[in-house]
């Protein structure tokens, strides 16, 4: 063989040989690179569902929302180191709150840091209420900062049940970190934070309502121990203020076809209103309608009184018992306070059992008036009478006062009785009744004796005073009288009266009560139609 050709074989072959050697080492090469990006990105993988794990785990037995969101947080940081991790909160309608933050460095923000939707990354994700993503921040239109940033960025929606609770936030330290996986595993990690901030919220209304329930029942079991409307109505007021916080709260009770305070808290005192007409106000028209009235903005409400300038919502709910409407129980909060339909669900709660409570109060009442009072003339009997006598004499020596008695009867009553019939009769009785209420003074007392005899006591009155009232009440009885009859002896219309007063005339009630039966009888043998002081012996 030529030397020249063997050598050209040699060579070739020794070339060959060095391009199978080059090429299977870079064969090596990249089988062992790919194999690492196959390790790194299994590792990743596992990195990440541990991370979905370990958060699951950790958020799962906490109902405390703001607990859950660090938990959440800190399982971010502590699994990835990334620069920033944060969660930001929907609040004050438009504004997000970073609620739970931490991360490798500061970027400046603290629990509390607010912007608003549409502002930032975190302000746009929330506007448009689905992923964002950006491979460098210091590229991207939406970020801002207080310093100058490079890394990448995933910022993913949080949503309780389908309302929008916040946005979850990573940002890396370097450029093109994030990869689809990343991506999905923060959604991921958003859907189970959404779960448990679902079930922290059922948990706490849950809790809520049993509190409610609990503080109903406690409503219930105080004011059902009372038998008076004042007692149960601030009873009622003063257990809303405490459990719930409200501000401005009234309880009206309907009479006739008005509504009486029974009591309030919160109202300045010149602006209280304590009497309104059912055909006013909001207040009149759940008495009409028997409906619950929630306005959220008075200033849109042309029928509402305004008991103070702050006010802005009310909730006012009919008191009902059966069909029958009670009164009113209302609520109005200022601007600081936002009354919602879980206010009407409480008060409307509240509200049954106070119905209840001052119906029983109310029968209560008419059960004690009569058997305090007198069925025809609606005056007090003469048991209630002579204790309250009593007492006035007693006070008057204690104080160093007078007091004074009145007893008279109407001039041959039984006479208008034959004449014009019992009804007749009856209704004479309520007319002097009437009569002796419209010349007596609030902390008087009058008392149908017996018969067609009344007896008035007047408190801190001298004789000279009680001649007076004793002249009016005598001089009014005769009104109305026919003309035909003899003014001596107008029989229905004329009064024989007693007066008598402590301590000129008697020492104790037990005398001054007989002084002054003494002077009317002394009126009635006299001729009747006139009135006789105890103490002019000499008539």
């Amino acid at each position: 063989m030529d030397s020249s050709l063997t050598i050209y074989l040699v060579s070739f072959v020794s070339l060959a040989v060095l391009i199978i050697g080059i090429a299977a080492m870079a064969f090596l090469r990249w089988k062992n690179a790919n194999e690492q990006a196959l390790l790194k990105a299994e590792q990743r993988r596992s990195q990440q569902l541990g991370l979905l794990e370990e958060t699951g785990r950790i958020i799962a037995d906490s109902f405390d929302e703001k607990e859950i969101l660090q938990r959440a947080i800190d399982a971010i940081t502590n699994r990835f180191g990334y620069s920033i991790s944060a969660i930001s909160k929907l609040v004050e309608g438009d504004l997000l709150e970073v609620t739970a933050i931490a991360g490798t460095e500061d970027f400046g923000y603290l629990p509390g840091y607010k912007q608003k939707t549409g502002a930032g990354i975190i302000g746009h994700t929330a506007k448009i209420q689905k992923t964002y993503v950006t491979d460098n921040v210091s590229k991207d239109p939406y970020y801002y900062s207080n310093r100058e940033h490079f890394g990448s960025a995933i910022c993913t929606p949080l949503f309780e049940g389908e309302k929008l609770f916040g946005v979850l936030y990573v940002e890396s330290e370097k450029p093109n970190e994030f990869d689809e996986l990343d991506v999905k595993t923060m959604e991921t990690l958003a859907t189970h934070i959404s779960a448990a901030l679902h079930r922290a919220a059922l948990y706490m209304e849950t809790q809520e309502n049993l509190r409610v329930l609990s503080i109903i029942q406690n409503i219930s079991r105080t004011i059902s121990s009372s038998l008076e409307k004042a007692t149960i109505a601030n009873q009622v007021v003063t257990e809303l203020k405490e459990a719930f916080g409200y501000t401005h709260i009234s309880i009206y009770m309907l009479e006739n076809d008005y509504l009486h305070l029974a009591a309030e808290m919160g109202y300045p005192k010149e602006m209280v209103i304590e009497k309104i007409h059912i055909s006013q106000g909001v207040s009149g028209r759940a008495i009409r309608t028997k409906m619950v009235q929630f306005i959220e903005d008075t200033n849109q409400e042309d029928h509402f009184l305004r008991a103070d300038n702050a006010i802005t919502s009310e909730i006012c709910v009919p008191l009902l018992k059966e069909d029958s409407v009670l009164g009113t129980l209302n609520i109005e909060a200022d601007s600081t306070q936002k009354l919602t339909q879980t206010d009407v669900a409480i008060l409307t709660a509240i509200a049954s059992p106070l119905a209840i409570a001052i119906d029983n109060a109310r029968l209560h009442e008419q059960i004690k008036k009569m058997a305090t009072t007198d069925a025809v003339t609606g005056l007090s009997n003469r048991h209630i009478f002579e204790q309250a006598l009593a007492g006035e004499v007693e006070r008057a020596h204690r104080l160093g006062m007078n007091v004074s008695l009145i007893i008279f009867d109407i001039d041959s009553f039984k006479e208008y009785n034959d004449a014009y019939g019992h009804p007749a009769g009856d209704a004479r009785l309520k007319g002097m009744a009437e009569i002796i209420k419209n010349n007596l003074r609030k902390y008087d007392i009058a008392a149908r004796y017996g018969g067609d005899e009344f007896a008035i006591i007047l408190s801190n009155s001298n004789e000279q005073n009680a001649h007076a009232f004793a002249m009016r009440l005598h001089e009014a009885a005769q009104i109305g009288a026919p003309q035909n009859l003899d003014k001596q002896d107008a029989g229905g219309y004329t009064l024989s009266i007693g007066v008598a007063t402590f301590p000129q005339d008697a020492t104790n009630h037990i005398e001054l009560l007989l002084a002054a039966d003494h002077a009317a009888l002394r009126a009635k043998h006299l001729g009747k139609n006139r009135i006789q002081l105890a103490s002019d012996t000499s008539k």
